[in-house]
């Protein structure tokens, strides 16, 4: 993934990456949207492109922002097909609730955009809020329309990634956070995460099946999306069943507190390696951790994916009928 990107620049000193394929899914938008005309085209990329790019690199930055506060540095941020990915360095000195927090800074960043889209719609829009497209056309309508898919677009990604505990995203995080504030042991915890993680793997391969029979174009996309996840929860399976979670993404750096007094026994001893607890969980060692995304995306990941059938929806809505 990381040899498919090139850099685009720095915000704040933080390298941004670009995966070559990040286009694809404007690509995808514009042609599902060419049999309705120029404007219904412009809407789609507009939305799939470069409005969805600032919205999952704003998303980012607040995981990268809540971070920094913890006293985390940020490697760099890369933006690819199913959303974006934030590479922080979380020391110990990150607890369960510090992780929390930065895993609901990127939802968050979502609320101040909402806020921002509602204000345009109401300046362009007569007043009129809405979330809805009734008796809007693409002529008479175009910005409004734009708000409308934006304010979308920005709803079912804070929401997807708040409510839907799918290992990598950010409410797994979440999830495991609060598992291990209430005292459950990190292996106890994984097993949850896991469990929910196959639930949700479920629903998003049943539409995926749906998708594909009903001849929509984000099909692939879905199934990419189901397996990058998938591949993500097997690996956190494994590394439970082995006694490895320390090695993993996201539990290597957070810690139940008998745990880390656990872990930081067994260092004043003189072992080279982490100390292990009954459940065989290791303390952070210094590797990174990746946030977002999905919604993230993969929270964000999913935020792709959601944008694209927000962009094609709204870009059908057609001309007002003394143009048609």
């Amino acid at each position: 993934m990381e040899r498919l990107s090139v850099p685009c620049g720095r915000i704040g000193g933080i390298p941004i990456r670009l995966h070559l394929l990040l286009p694809a899914a404007a690509v995808i938008a514009g042609l599902s949207s060419l049999p309705h005309g120029g404007l219904s085209v412009l809407l789609a990329v507009l939305v799939a492109g470069p409005l969805t790019l600032l919205t999952v690199l704003t998303h980012e930055l607040g995981h990268v922002l809540a971070a920094k506060r913890c006293g985390c540095s940020t490697d760099h941020i890369l933006l690819w097909p199913l959303g974006g990915l934030a590479f922080i360095g979380l020391g110990p000195q990150v607890g369960p609730k510090g992780h929390m927090g930065i895993a609901a800074a990127g939802p968050a960043t979502h609320l101040p955009m909402l806020g921002l889209w509602f204000g345009l719609l109401a300046v362009f829009n007569g007043g009129r809020l809405t979330l809805s497209t009734h008796g809007m056309w693409l002529d008479t309508h175009f910005v409004p329309l734009l708000c409308i898919a934006m304010l979308n677009s920005n709803l079912a990604m804070m929401l997807f990634n708040l409510l839907v505990p799918c290992f990598p995203l950010d409410c797994s995080r979440i999830l495991a956070s609060a598992l291990l504030m209430c005292g459950l042991e990190p292996g106890r915890a994984a097993q949850v995460i896991v469990g929910c993680s196959v639930f949700v793997l479920l629903i998003i391969i049943g539409l995926s099946i749906w998708s594909y029979l009903s001849g929509s174009v984000t099909a692939s996309l879905n199934v990419f999306l189901a397996v990058w996840l998938g591949i993500q929860t097997w690996r956190l399976h494994q590394a439970r069943l082995q006694g490895n979670l320390g090695n993993d993404p996201l539990f290597s750096s957070i810690s139940s507190p008998a745990a880390t007094a656990a872990s930081s026994a067994s260092q004043g001893g003189g072992a080279g390696t982490a100390g292990r607890g009954s459940s065989g969980f290791r303390s952070f060692q210094g590797q990174g951790q990746t946030l977002g995304a999905a919604s993230g995306d993969a929270q964000v990941g999913i935020g792709a994916v959601i944008t694209l059938i927000i962009a094609m929806l709204v870009s059908q809505v057609g001309m007002s009928p003394a143009l048609d």
